[in-house]
């Protein structure tokens, strides 16, 4: 029986990268956010490829996940009335971290992207 599933768990790596991007970009005009989630999807991609030392299938980090992924951090954003979607316990824990210290956040996600970019 095939798994329709098979990529694993985010880890927190990328959920800084996803919430710093969501918060960077949330007042933006629409095309800037659509532009932040292919050059995460990108950046994610390449920063697997790196892990890994393996090419990764097309639908890893898509752009429709990414944006899917997004939604979930919306949900935990309190300045936003938006319910539905439930972040997963690591999104929620990276939320709240940003939520107190938005600058170690985004001072995280520099380092992740000076390590993979530029490692």
């Amino acid at each position: 029986m095939e798994k329709k599933n098979q990529q694993r768990k985010w880890v927190r790596e990328e959920v800084v990268i996803l919430v710093t991007e969501y918060f960077k970009n949330k007042n933006s005009p629409n095309d800037a956010i659509e532009k932040s989630y292919h050059d995460m999807s990108e950046f994610l991609k390449k920063r697997e490829e790196l892990v890994t030392g393996k090419p990764v299938p097309d639908i890893f980090r898509n752009y429709a996940g990414i944006r899917m992924q997004t939604g979930r951090i919306r949900c935990l954003d309190s300045k936003t009335k938006l319910e539905g979607m439930h972040g997963t316990k690591l999104q929620k824990e990276v939320v709240k971290e940003f939520l107190n210290n938005p600058e170690a956040l985004y001072n995280e996600a520099e380092g992740i992207y000076k390590k993979y970019l530029h490692g």
